[in-house]
């Protein structure tokens, strides 16, 4: 697997849903990723683990509810998977965040590369795909 870093994770327009709201909780959860970086070169491994762990678990209640509330407001077909999906990311930082005794250092650079990757591929793929949707008024 690559190396995600910090420089492929930044919000740019590419990202960008067009819902305002959406967008500005994208663009925060990057911080948390720079955040979790700065802590990791620091070498305060465990402490910015763990602060990543709290700020992902309260991003994922907040943001996911807001967004499948647009969603389920639009009428969108693909809600279920797209819940899905939430719910998978709730679940890997659950056993992620179980593993943080097991060696710190690697876990910080293992988690930094999943949520960059995972938070990447999915407005990328399936936010954008619900933006055409609620665009267009038709299927995605």
């Amino acid at each position: 697997m690559e190396h995600t870093t910090m420089q492929q994770i930044r919000f740019d327009d590419s990202l960008r849903t067009g819902f305002a709201p959406i967008d500005e909780q994208h663009e925060l959860f990057l911080g948390m990723l720079s955040e979790l970086g700065a802590q990791i070169a620091a070498g305060e491994h465990r402490q910015g683990v763990l602060d990543a762990f709290q700020g992902m678990r309260l991003y994922a209640d907040g943001h996911f509810t807001d967004e499948e509330a647009l969603m389920a407001e639009a009428g969108y077909p693909e809600l279920l998977p797209h819940c899905q999906l939430h719910e998978t990311f709730r679940q890997m930082v659950g056993e992620l965040e179980g593993r943080a005794g097991e060696g710190p250092g690697l876990l910080s650079l293992e988690t930094l590369e999943f949520l960059g990757a995972w938070f990447i591929g999915h407005i990328q793929n399936e936010d954008q795909r619900f933006a055409a949707f609620a665009r267009a008024g038709r299927p995605a």
